[in-house]
């Protein structure tokens, strides 16, 4: 390796590195989103699940597929982003239309424009366009501000040398949730610029700086229902879904609310019982269901031992405790 010379070394190590980004755990699952759109993914799917681990199966697009390479590793370092620096916004217009060449260009004008008068960088932008599932993702990368570093050059000299570095944003727009999800490690003030930003270049609309509060309310009365099962969609992977706990807010006069949560081990149908017997002698009328805690369980995959599941609760009148990532 070492007698190689440096650009073979940096495009080596380059790949090494995106290897592992695609090989660590969910790498299957980006794989599979970018092969929806390259033909028969069911072929993709079954070629990963006799492979023994995720590196494996990022090697195997290296080498057989490397037409799924750029979406399934642009995929992957979203996953991999810190959490506490994704925001979300809903109620956005409505696209109503599929993507076109053209939102491109607009979004990386408006980004552009957004760091220019607010930061002084930015004056170049290059927006790379990928969808995943029903979303469409936008991996925006501005030009930072101009900078030094200290090296080596190819005789073995120290120097000093400029360039213009770029930082990263990553746009998720889901047009039938009308919802906007934006990665990036700076300020709330500057995200709420690049979603007014994002809605003028892409939806063609003004939205406010600040988003309007969401006036939507869960029904959660269904989960009073003996019979009420849920049905998820089967490429979703989940086996199944319980429900753990229930909070059951009492009214009138002796107003209260009673709460009950199922033991680990606990089989799921003995909740149903319990509220039966907590609620005796109130009307059904007299009482609304709270909050609701709830446990996935997804289907074993390849060798795991045991099966992912996630559990997460529900509130009135319209919150939800689930991290937005992959499994989510």
């Amino acid at each position: 390796f070492n007698a190689l010379d440096e650009d073979t070394q940096l495009r080596i190590g380059q790949d090494f590195h995106n290897l592992k980004l695609i090989g660590s755990a969910g790498g299957k699952t980006v794989i599979i989103d970018e092969a929806q759109f390259h033909g028969n993914p069911e072929a993709v799917a079954r070629a990963l699940s006799e492979l023994p681990d995720p590196l494996a199966c990022a090697f195997w697009v290296y080498f057989e597929r490397k037409d799924l390479w750029d979406g399934a590793l642009f995929f992957a370092v979203a996953d991999l982003k810190p959490k506490r620096k994704w925001r979300k916004r809903k109620n956005l217009p409505k696209l109503g239309r599929e993507p076109r060449r053209e939102d491109t260009t607009a979004l990386a004008a408006a980004v552009s424009e957004v760091f220019l008068r607010r930061e002084a960088r930015g004056s170049n932008c290059t927006v790379d366009p990928y969808r995943r599932r029903n979303k469409e993702y936008y991996f925006v990368y501005p030009q930072d501000h101009r900078s030094e570093s200290n090296e080596y050059d190819d005789q073995g000299q120290w120097t000093r040398r400029p360039y213009n570095p770029a930082f990263e944003i990553i746009i998720v727009h889901d047009d039938t949730e009308r919802s906007l999800t934006i990665w990036h490690d700076g300020s709330m003030d500057r995200v709420k610029d690049l979603q007014v930003a994002f809605a003028a270049a892409v939806l063609g609309e003004e939205i406010p700086r600040d988003s309007p509060k969401d006036e939507r309310v869960y029904d959660l009365d269904v989960f009073r229902s003996p019979d009420f099962v849920f049905t998820p969609r089967e490429e979703l992977g989940i086996d199944k879904v319980e429900v753990r706990k229930l909070a059951l807010r009492t009214f009138g006069e002796t107003q209260h609310t009673t709460r009950i949560e199922l033991g680990q081990n606990t089989p799921a149908h003995l909740l149903n019982r319990r509220v039966e017997i907590a609620m005796r002698g109130i009307n059904a009328g007299d009482y609304k269901v709270a909050s609701v805690g709830l446990r996935v369980t997804f289907v074993k995959e390849g060798e795991q031992k045991t099966a992912k599941s996630r559990s997460f609760d529900l509130a009135w009148p319209n919150s939800c405790s689930l991290d937005d990532d992959d499994y989510g």
